[in-house]
């Protein structure tokens, strides 16, 4: 009986072990998934805008986008770059495009890794031809495991 405890107690150790180890490694599997603030005006005349540099692309999971409270509903795609320059005008789009309701996130699936170093999100609000201002945060790319 003590051969099998110990056995079965030596079993459990190697068990934890592995899982210690396969944890681990799961967390230093690391992509660029922080978090990065945007916020500026915008004049709604049907040009797109993005923020000011684009952040590099570690992996095919999902851009991620989110809206502050309170800010208009609006639409926004990922483009690529093989740099850190972001331009709206010479845009390689690497997504459809998605609505972002006022306070809400969105996963937005794009096919810029592997293509791309680099991505940006790009907006557009509906043509009113007014000073709209958007704010909210945006990552390349995530820990939800979404792609």
């Amino acid at each position: 009986m003590k051969v099998r405890n110990k056995a079965a107690l030596s079993c459990l150790i190697a068990m934890m072990a592995l899982c210690t180890f396969v944890q681990a490694g799961v967390f230093s599997m690391a992509n660029n998934h922080a978090d990065q603030g945007f916020g500026f005006d915008f004049y709604a005349d049907g040009s797109d805008a993005c923020v000011d540099t684009a952040r590099r692309k570690e992996d095919n999971t999902a851009s991620y986008v989110k809206s502050n409270a309170g800010i208009e509903q609006f639409s926004t795609w990922i483009a690529g770059s093989k740099s850190t320059h972001a331009d709206p005008f010479t845009s390689n789009v690497c997504s459809s495009s998605v609505v972002i309701p006022s306070g809400a996130y969105r996963y937005i699936s794009n096919n810029a890794y592997g293509r791309f170093s680099y991505v940006y999100p790009i907006f557009v609000i509906r043509q009113d031809n007014r000073w709209h201002h958007l704010a909210g945060k945006w990552s390349p790319d995530n820990i939800s495991g979404r792609y």
